[in-house]
């Protein structure tokens, strides 16, 4: 976790820095919808992140949080599971015209908090907490209607290494 707060703050001042060199800067929000597979637990999750790219000419930078709960109730079963993701994406940029191709490394941590309760012949329940840290390959592409609007894609593939 240390070396991904890290990761963000160095980025961070590489853009405060570079800002005032590169007139080809730009700072977006982004906001990702789909279904995402939670290897851990075999999950297939609607998982809303919320991005905050940060452009210089070539290079990009892209801070992610994310945030899912999900609870349900069964006859004798109680389920809670709530997952935090942060993150942030490295990426080399490729210009076309209204068009920008990215590619480069995601890397980040999913904290989840899991309670399960159930009643039989009295009450069993179980609590956990742990900390996932993931990295893989993106890439993506995204397509410019107008200077401050655009829309695009990405693929991951992450390597998730399970905590304790």
């Amino acid at each position: 976790m240390i070396f991904i707060v890290l990761v963000v703050l160095v980025s961070l001042l590489m853009v405060s820095s570079l800002q005032a060199q590169e007139k080809e800067s730009s700072i977006g929000f982004g906001v990702s919808l789909g279904k995402e597979l939670y290897s851990a637990s075999l999950t297939l999750l609607d998982f809303p992140s919320f991005y905050l790219p940060i452009t210089l000419s070539n290079f990009r930078i892209e801070p992610e949080i994310g945030y899912y709960r999900y609870s349900g109730e069964f006859e004798d079963q109680e389920t809670v599971e709530t997952f935090l993701t942060v993150g942030c994406g490295i990426f080399i940029l490729s210009h076309k015209p209204n068009t920008n191709i990215y590619y480069g490394l995601r890397l980040g941590f999913i904290r989840l908090y899991e309670y399960d309760k159930w009643i039989w012949d009295g009450q069993d329940v179980y609590e956990d907490h742990r900390t996932d840290y993931y990295i893989g390959p993106a890439i993506g592409g995204e397509y410019s209607f107008t200077k401050h609007l655009s829309l695009g894609g990405e693929i991951q593939v992450n390597f998730i290494t399970i905590g304790q």
